[in-house]
């Protein structure tokens, strides 16, 4: 059930006695703007690691020992045209535990939040330094990972021209040099007073139980903002783009606009598409590129449906950069045409079906369902509405979805030349 506590803060509470832990999220988001991406980011590490009570990692980490051995951190996201900053506090339930954790969960919450570590009216230099060091260092190391740095570059070109949409929600190494103490404590100060913010508890708990302990958070109303959870980006010539890098394998990715309606009948059928184009071991592009050509280290798709954005990632051969797009595009004409036969497509819904099943075991699952349904109308949390749109999926829907495709980016990193 969705509670408004005041104007701009809401209080979602899923009561279930399914598990055996009690979790408390609290979600800042606002509209998505690249140049604050990267304050927002260091202010999590800042937030998770100090506050006026708890000044070190290690008082932090005793007061969390003290509830149980409860977990707590605080991460970024984007989902679609928003930015999201959410802490989120695992205990143990009140009635496993026999004693109050829900209660002395949502204190620490307050304190780790709206009473940080503010000497001389700052953040603390030591922990500003610290954090903004070690998140250059993680910044810098995720060049190592040629994955996902192709699928980082394949972004910026096919989000070309939008740097909220190019940008990754940690933001980059740049934006984050020109971070200081001012724009740390504005960037702060903004997030408290002016982001929506949705609070998510999951548990064996009540309305009555929770409601008294959110407000206490203390957070004040803030002036209504429009947020917009899917982004379509507007199609345009297709792009290109060829780097070298030392790598074992190239990479070769192709971005594509999948046109849809959030949680509309085109959202479930982009779904059966891509898991049938190269979402699943049953996928073409797995049986075909991978398995039976030989051609790929790996080769699968992935489609975003809050940005309308579904990417082909292989690793590969260099020299086989031609034989494999040719192929990738062999696949989805076969969707598009209907080359498939009805069992595959039947096998393919069942493991959509069975694998949306099993994730209703997690309650990060669990909460994430109810968070995008206080955000998106549409969206049914349920599992049986999930089944229902699934199943009702035809032929004719998914070869529709793929003929919808438009190829946007095509990104190429191959093997440094030898000099």
């Amino acid at each position: 059930m969705r509670i408004q506590l005041t104007t701009g803060v809401y209080l979602n509470v899923l009561s279930t006695a399914q598990f055996k832990t009690t979790r408390i999220a609290v979600h800042f988001i606002a509209p998505a703007h690249a140049e604050t991406f990267a304050a927002r980011t260091l202010l999590t590490s800042v937030l998770e690691t100090s506050s006026a009570r708890y000044p070190t990692q290690a008082a932090l980490s005793a007061a969390l020992e003290a509830l149980f051995g409860a977990s707590f951190g605080i991460g970024v996201a984007k989902d679609g045209s928003t930015h999201r900053v959410t802490a989120t506090l695992n205990l143990v339930a009140d009635q496993l535990a026999q004693a109050p954790l829900l209660e002395q969960g949502f204190a620490l919450l307050r304190e780790v939040l709206l009473n940080p570590l503010l000497p001389e009216g700052d953040f603390s230099q030591s922990v500003f330094t610290r954090e903004q060091k070690n998140l250059e260092d993680y910044l810098a190391s995720l060049d190592e990972d040629r994955q996902l740095q192709a699928n980082l570059a394949t972004q910026r070109l096919y989000f070309e021209g939008n740097a909220d949409q190019a940008t990754p929600s940690f933001g980059t190494v740049d934006q984050l040099a020109q971070v200081t103490l001012g724009t740390l404590k504005a960037t702060y100060q903004a997030m408290i007073a002016r982001d929506q913010i949705e609070i998510v508890v999951l548990g064996n708990v009540t309305d009555e139980q929770v409601e008294p302990l959110a407000q206490q958070l203390g957070f004040a109303q803030r002036p209504a903002v429009p947020l917009a959870l899917s982004y379509r980006p507007p199609a345009a010539a297709l792009r290109e783009q060829t780097a070298f890098a030392h790598v074992n394998q190239a990479k070769l990715n192709l971005a594509y606009l999948a046109p849809s309606t959030l949680y509309g009948r085109e959202h479930f059928a982009n779904i059966v598409m891509n898991e049938l184009f190269g979402g699943s071991p049953l996928s073409l592009l797995f049986t075909n590129v991978r398995e039976k050509a030989s051609l790929a280290y790996y080769a699968n798709s992935n489609f975003d449906p809050f940005r309308q954005y579904l990417v082909v990632q292989t690793g590969i051969d260099g020299a086989s950069r031609a034989r494999v797009q040719t192929l990738i595009e062999a696949q989805l004409a076969k969707v598009a045409g209907g080359a498939f036969s009805d069992a595959l497509l039947a096998q393919i819904k069942e493991g959509l079906l069975n694998a949306r099943q099993a994730a209703y075991d997690s309650p990060r699952f669990l909460a994430r369902q109810e968070f995008l349904h206080a955000l998106a109308a549409a969206h049914q949390p349920g599992y049986a509405a999930f089944a229902a749109a699934i199943t009702a999926v035809t032929k004719q829907e998914v070869m529709n979805a793929a003929q919808a495709l438009k190829l946007q980016a095509v990104y190429f990193l191959n093997e440094q030349e030898a000099r």
